[in-house]
């Protein structure tokens, strides 16, 4: 009996000290789980930001960083039409890059994916109102010197505007200070465009390549009435790192801004 008694303590013993194991190694299972979760999460993460970049741009532990630049050794960049047929323009961007809307709908933007802070086209829609066509050989259709206000008056004004809206136009530079420079301004020889370009002198340095047109503005009863927008095409990246095959992507783009046809308009908008 004593024995059996003795066995039976050791029993409850046993059984006490093989719960508490068995709860520790449930622990530790769980624990082994969730970082094993984790790292295979942050390995899949960094493997998909390599096989996207195709071995252009290594992946950094922040997405947001990603210096990606088209180089020499990248395929050609293949456009798609981004075409707005409310607004009635249409304009070429590069068929991977990501739409985002940062200002509702008169905003777009877009950016090559993963890239935030980088190179971006934003689609910038201001309305103006009716116009009339004071241009001679305009074919009654008004363009952007019709509007009464001074910086469109030419694209250089234009140009010279939007770059000292950014900061002072060839204003004094060091330490924290910051101004800006015009590099080109052309137009078409009926100036319904107006290009140009301009950078940033600062900390950081950006380059600017902008488009300006004056569309029929939105569908409906304001185009019936007369009431136009300004469109405009403002593409932008950071000097540092950048690339022949950069500047020839926001060359396209801003080239490649267009008003629709009159017969096209009333399509349904595909985007």
């Amino acid at each position: 009996m004593r024995k059996k008694h003795h066995h039976s303590r050791r029993s409850a013993s046993f059984s006490c000290c093989s719960d508490d194991a068995n709860h520790h190694s449930r622990r530790q299972s769980r624990r082994t789980v969730v970082f094993t979760a984790v790292t295979a999460c942050t390995l899949s993460k960094t493997k998909t930001v390599n096989e996207d970049d195709k071995g252009a741009a290594w992946a950094y532990e922040d997405e947001k960083t990603v210096p990606a630049h088209q180089t020499e050794d990248m395929p050609p960049v293949k456009y798609k039409e981004y075409v707005d047929y409310d607004r009635g323009f249409s304009m070429k961007v590069p068929e991977d890059w990501l739409m985002d809307t940062p200002n509702g709908v008169l905003e777009r933007e877009f950016h090559p994916r993963a890239e935030y802070g980088g190179r971006r086209c934003t689609v910038i829609v201001n309305p103006v109102g009716k116009v009339e066509s004071k241009s001679d050989g305009g074919n009654g259709i008004p363009k952007l010197r019709d509007l009464e206000m001074e910086e469109y008056t030419s694209a250089e004004k234009l140009g010279k505007t939007r770059a000292n809206d950014f900061a002072p136009l060839e204003g004094a530079t060091g330490g924290a200070k910051a101004a800006t420079f015009l590099v080109k301004a052309e137009e078409k020889e009926d100036g319904s465009l107006y290009f140009y370009e301009w950078r940033s002198q600062a900390m950081l340095n950006f380059h600017f390549w902008e488009v300006a047109v004056l569309g029929p503005g939105m569908r409906g009863s304001g185009r019936k009435l007369g009431r136009r927008d300004v469109v405009s095409v403002k593409c932008q990246m950071p000097e540092d790192g950048m690339t022949p095959g950069d500047v020839e992507i926001f060359e396209t783009i801003t080239q490649s801004l267009k008003l629709l046809p009159l017969e096209e308009v009333t399509v349904d908008d595909e985007f």
